[in-house]
């Protein structure tokens, strides 16, 4: 698995929409569109509710001691499972870790090969 980087931005629901206006007008004048990655989000106050300190615990427990199940993830964090699913479930939609489901009736594997976290704030 490459190690990678995330970006965050903050962009405005009306910058998004803009962007997506601009982008449906270009697919229907055929001109390529380059895709952009990364992760957006509306304000600053956002990425720190979707980035908390104790996520980025987390993430860096499954870094560092590569966890066998979110069971075990909260037995390292000395946390509750449901909420250690969910802090698990709120990374993996952000893309800074991957849970592999394994056959029925075992547990799902964490991994994590991101390195840094990059915020970017327009202004």
């Amino acid at each position: 698995m490459a190690l990678k980087t995330i970006r965050v931005r903050i962009k405005s629901v009306d910058d998004a929409l803009d962007d997506a206006v601009n982008v449906m007008r270009a697919i229907q004048a055929k001109k390529k569109v380059r895709g952009r990655r990364g992760e957006y989000f509306e304000s600053l106050e956002a990425v720190r509710a979707a980035l908390t300190e104790t996520r980025l615990a987390l993430l860096r427990l499954i870094r560092t001691r590569k966890p066998k199940s979110v069971a075990d993830l909260a037995r390292m964090a000395r946390r509750d499972f449901k909420a250690v699913y969910r802090d698990v479930e709120t990374l993996r939609h952000l893309g800074l870790i991957e849970v592999t489901a394994r056959r029925r009736g075992a547990s799902s594997r964490l991994r994590s090969n991101t390195t840094e976290i990059v915020l970017r704030i327009a202004v």
